[in-house]
């Protein structure tokens, strides 16, 4: 990834390697602490209901991928866990707005389908994440406060595991 340069400057753009981005993504979960202190909430937890149950199908989409495929199995790994965490934190926000205690809105009882070419399931999950990063992106504006915290964090590090399984 490229950062240019400042306008004016005669300065090289610096190329971040994968790294750096994953250094910088792991400060993405300050955010939620840092803007929670902005305007009154949004009460509506049904926008956080729908990420949730991506968050979680694409946690399930990963770990299929790694189980068929152990040449993904690290990469695919990792993004379960982190996809996983995030569906645990929309959760947690989900309960503290209702009072009740959340389940995913859609049974989801089999297992996602994971293709025998290594490249289409990388592809998958790369379609996934993008799709994520798009859908949270989108949903930053909408709510406020620590809600606008934590789906920009969210979006941010699906942009980030984008990196990690190209």
């Amino acid at each position: 990834m490229d950062i240019p340069s400042r306008t004016g400057s005669t300065s090289r753009a610096h190329r971040l390697g994968r790294r750096e981005l994953l250094r910088l993504s792991a400060l993405a979960p300050l955010a939620p602490a840092l803007i929670s202190c902005s305007a009154p909430a949004d009460e509506n937890p049904d926008l956080l209901l729908s990420l949730a149950d991506n968050a979680g199908s694409d946690a399930e989409l990963a770990r299929a991928t790694a189980d068929k495929h152990p040449e993904l199995a690290e990469r695919a790994g990792t993004i379960a866990e982190v996809r996983s965490e995030h569906a645990k934190n929309l959760r947690r926000e989900i309960t503290r707005l209702t009072g009740e205690r959340t389940t995913t809105r859609e049974s989801r009882s089999a297992t996602p389908e994971v293709t025998d070419d290594p490249g289409e399931a990388a592809e998958k999950l790369r379609a996934a994440l993008e799709s994520a990063q798009r859908r949270t992106a989108e949903t930053v504006p909408r709510v406020s406060g620590y809600r606008a915290g934590l789906v920009g964090s969210i979006s941010a590090a699906c942009a980030s595991l984008l990196e990690v399984v190209r």
